[in-house]
């Protein structure tokens, strides 16, 4: 299959290109630099003038500070964009694929969220990358939303590698302790990609790991129990309250709910905790 892969130098986009490469599929890799979602003229022009099976779109402007310091660039690149590589699909005949984030909650309630469930984001961020799945969904193309959370184990390093490197050096960690979602390991998440891409499958789904919602200190106390037990004491807990660096208000809960996607699979997906620790594992240290 030829598939065009925007935002091709990002965390998604680039694990994307590699692992789809590596798979057999024919890559032609759009970095921001190569294709401007801001212009709609030219993202218009550009997408319907490449021949490909299937589109990507793991691309985004995804800093909810930097979002909302510049709604109307959120706007044009998290929601116009899509729509127009939507609406050029629908008419070449070509599967779209759209990543979006759990962002799109408005983080209220605890538990884990189903994709029906209304959406109501607190920030320009969630709001922005709301309109662009509505934008995707109402284009009639043949077309998947996979919203996705906390991704790690790709070369752009995440919350999950610094933690990872801070335990090792010997650092304290202050991590937030009462925000909750589900961290996806990139490896697992790219196998579902090319699952999907085989597929097909017009739905928003939800790509992430199984399990209970977790906080960013939760995730490093796993991290410290397996890499460094004796010195658990340097992981200290914070509250999102004492982030006042923060632009953008964060959504509390966020977790959201996999069985649409696993139930697709060929075999159901893994807890969170057990694919984070098969990925240290594999990566060196």
């Amino acid at each position: 299959m030829k598939i065009a892969i925007t935002g091709s130098t990002g965390r998604v986009g680039g694990a994307l290109v590699d692992f789809l490469r590596h798979a057999g599929h024919e890559v032609v890799a759009l970095s921001r630099a190569e294709l401007a979602l801001d212009d709609a003229h030219a993202l218009r022009r550009a997408v319907a003038g490449l021949d490909v099976d299937a589109w990507i779109n793991p691309a985004a402007m995804s800093s909810p500070d930097a979002c909302e310091r510049d709604p109307a660039m959120a706007h044009a690149v998290n929601c116009v964009a899509p729509a127009i590589i939507a609406e050029q699909c629908r008419q070449h005949d070509r599967y779209l694929l759209h990543f979006s984030t759990d962002y799109v909650f408005s983080g209220h309630e605890p538990g884990k969220r189903k994709e029906h469930e209304e959406t109501g984001p607190i920030n320009h961020y969630g709001r922005s990358k709301r309109d662009g799945e509505l934008a995707v969904m109402a284009s009639g193309a043949r077309a998947t939303v996979l919203r996705v959370s906390w991704v790690y184990g790709a070369k752009v390093p995440a919350y999950v590698e610094q933690c990872v490197r801070q335990i090792v050096e010997g650092h304290a960690i202050q991590a937030i302790a009462d925000k909750w979602s589900i961290p996806t390991a990139m490896p697992d998440l790219a196998g579902w990609v090319d699952f999907l891409l085989a597929s097909q499958p017009s739905a928003v789904l939800h790509g992430c790991h199984s399990g209970e919602p977790v906080s960013w200190h939760g995730i490093a106390e796993t991290l410290g129990a397996h890499l460094a037990p004796e010195h658990m004491s340097r992981i200290q807990a914070t509250r999102l309250a004492d982030a006042t660096h923060f632009a953008a208000a964060r959504p509390v809960h966020t977790a959201m709910d996999n069985a649409l996607l696993s139930a697709l699979l060929p075999r159901p997906i893994d807890h969170w905790r057990d694919a984070m620790l098969a990925q240290l594992s594999s990566t060196p240290r």
